[in-house]
């Protein structure tokens, strides 16, 4: 009983001597401050941006891969592909012929255009024209009335399903449902509404209008290269099915063994390992500023420390000789310099939070605050308080009373 008493009388004492120089403790542990809030801040824009990018993934389909004539990641030599032909609607019908672990396939054909009803127009509208599968092959789906059926596809009808945004904004105070909008030089009917998919970066995901792949061709030309969706059926992996639809689709294309691809299949494989080595660089510019913030941080609270021990050398001699333990003294030191760090941790975690906030609120990029963000925050400001602090701890509770009481 009598050592925990020890105990708390020193956690008394640091605190006390922490709030009898109040400057000097803030001044302390302001770089803490800055190295918290660089990581909470950081951590928050990544799980953000994850959030994001793992929406837009489910978009695609979980297990669909795309043909096109383009990859969706150009690196380096980008003029290759500006040569390469079109894939076309009968290359689409030998697919379908061709592929044996297709469980849906979608052609996508897409363009822009507005779209208007009367006075209100909505501009650089994402428009595709597609068929009935294209739910099936993708993670959309209707939020009011019907998508695209055989029929509409089979005989190219005038009909379209708008994107929330473009429903609200052409509809503001009536269902759209039944009524006629005007894309290019067409009249359509509105037979649906896709559910509402948010934004990304700023960018709406919802200003779009899907229409049959034929009426598509009439209104905006026949000479559009097509991307092909393909649900891949769940007895093949997503590596093998793509890599036995390149040779498919060599054989479509008439290419001869020495002759390169001038197609590409892609996946969200790709997108992942791109947007993972992105991250993986913002994670390491993290731990480089976080770093330096935190080991200025912990020099300041272990320089602060040891004037401390030399400020208050006859009290820690008076407090020995009147029976404190080593233990209470290191323990007293050891609290003070993680009071400190601490507090520095909570400060920088409101800041950045703070931080997070105004990025989510006004820039493009999204920031939401996780768990990991709080546990790396004040995990790390204790490890910087611990560490440093020990040394000036030690140094204290190593002090002889007799020198100790000496000092002047």
């Amino acid at each position: 009983m009598g050592r925990w008493h020890g105990v708390t009388a020193g956690v008394d004492v640091a605190l006390g001597a922490l709030l009898g120089n109040k400057f000097r403790a803030g001044m302390t542990a302001l770089g803490i401050v800055i190295g918290v809030m660089t990581v909470t801040g950081i951590l928050s824009i990544i799980h953000g941006l994850d959030q994001g990018v793992e929406k837009q993934m489910a978009l695609m389909g979980t297990r669909s891969i795309y043909v096109s004539d383009w990859p969706w990641i150009v690196r380096g030599d980008w003029y290759k592909y500006v040569n390469r032909p079109p894939i076309t609607d009968w290359q689409y019908r030998r697919l379908k012929e061709l592929v044996p672990f297709a469980e849906d396939m979608a052609p996508i054909v897409k363009s822009r255009a507005r779209v208007s009803r009367g006075a209100e127009q909505v501009n650089d509208v994402r428009l595709r024209g597609t068929s009935q599968a294209y739910l099936a092959v993708t993670g959309e789906s209707v939020g009011l009335g019907r998508f695209l059926s055989a029929a509409d596809v089979r005989y190219g009808r005038p009909f379209v399903v708008l994107g929330s945004d473009v429903a609200k904004q052409l509809f503001p105070q009536s269902s759209p449902l039944g009524e006629y909008v005007r894309i290019g030089q067409g009249r359509f009917q509105v037979i649906g509404v896709l559910r509402a998919q948010g934004s990304f970066l700023g960018r709406s995901q919802d200003i779009t209008a899907t229409m049959p792949l034929g009426r598509f061709r009439r209104d905006f030309g026949t000479r559009r290269s097509m991307e092909i969706a393909i649900a891949v059926s769940k007895e093949m992996s997503l590596e093998k099915a793509a890599s036995e639809l390149e040779g498919i689709m060599r054989r479509v294309r008439g290419l001869r063994p020495v002759e390169e691809d001038n197609f590409s299949v892609n996946q969200q494989e790709m997108l992942s390992k791109f947007y993972d080595e992105i991250t993986g660089t913002l994670y390491l510019v993290i731990i480089i500023i976080s770093f330096i913030s935190l080991l200025v941080g912990g020099i300041g609270i272990m320089n602060i420390m040891l004037v401390s021990v030399t400020e208050r050398t006859r009290e820690i001699g008076l407090r020995k000789a009147l029976g404190a333990r080593r233990l209470t003294i290191l323990f007293q030191f050891l609290i003070e310099s993680l009071v400190l760090s601490g507090l520095g941790g909570l400060i920088g975690l409101a800041a950045g939070f703070g931080v997070a906030y105004l990025v989510d609120s006004i820039s493009p990029l999204p920031a939401h605050v996780s768990a990991a963000a709080i546990v790396a925050g004040l995990g790390f400001s204790a490890m910087v308080g611990m560490f440093f602090g020990i040394w000036p701890a030690w140094m204290a509770s190593r002090l002889d009373p007799i020198v100790a009481l000496r000092s002047e």
